[in-house]
């Protein structure tokens, strides 16, 4: 056997080292996630705490869609769409919401927010900062490998 024999390179490249990509992608996700679903939840808390809670005659809606909503009269003459409400209203029944007529915005007084903005919110965002935490525990430390 020569001693200047050819090196020959191993057929199968050793697979890539995770990236952190993945990890500070899933974080960040997440932390929008639930910074999102805190601010729904905030802007339910300003609104009961500065809204008045009045009744209201639905003059409109539109539910079943991808557009839904339910407009509103209240006690001053002022419409308004509703930023959360319960069931299916019906054009022409009174209903109790919690208007703020700075903003104009109102809400059903029976609810707290929408809930398909905070729930699936808060549970991705946990979903994706319990994957990013998965994923830093399984990329290895610079200082473990200089060990090795």
């Amino acid at each position: 056997m020569p001693l200047l024999q050819p090196r020959y390179e191993p057929i199968m490249v050793p697979p890539a080292r995770p990236g952190r990509w993945r990890m500070w992608l899933a974080a960040l996700v997440g932390t929008l996630l639930l910074v999102s679903a805190l601010f729904t939840v905030g802007q339910a808390l300003y609104l009961n705490e500065n809204g008045v809670t009045t009744q209201a005659e639905v003059v409109d809606t539109r539910l079943g869609g991808r557009a839904d909503f339910v407009r509103v009269r209240v006690g001053s003459g002022q419409e308004t769409n509703l930023w959360a409400w319960a069931g299916s209203p019906r054009v022409g029944v009174t209903i109790p919401v919690v208007y703020l007529a700075e903003s104009n915005w109102a809400k059903d007084a029976r609810v707290f927010a929408p809930e398909w903005r905070i729930w699936p919110n808060l549970g991705l965002g946990l979903l994706f900062l319990g994957g990013a935490l998965l994923e830093r525990r399984r990329i290895p430390r610079t200082s473990d490998r200089a060990l090795n």
